[in-house]
């Protein structure tokens, strides 16, 4: 079993900054912060995904669209989909 505390060392610098929180057969649980106007650019990943937006916003590409998140808002996207932040 693993606990903790999700906000606990968030950081928010100008670029990109991933943590593995678990990484178990099957999945993994990232924590991945971005300063503000940070980009990770679209791409097509091989895995499902579970975005989760903690503090600030996001505009996360899901395909040909862009969907906008606030706070405690989320998005899950299926293995080969394209996606960005």
């Amino acid at each position: 079993m693993i606990s903790g505390d999700i906000l606990e060392n968030l950081v928010f610098s100008k670029g990109l900054n991933k943590v593995a929180l678990v990484k178990r057969d099957g999945y993994t649980v990232m924590q991945i912060s971005l300063g503000k106007g940070a980009t990770i650019p679209a791409h097509v990943a091989g895995h499902s995904a579970f975005f989760l937006v903690l503090k600030g916003r996001a505009i996360i590409t899901s395909g040909d669209k862009d969907v906008k998140l606030a706070q405690n808002q989320f998005i899950t996207m299926e293995a080969d989909q394209q996606r960005g932040i």
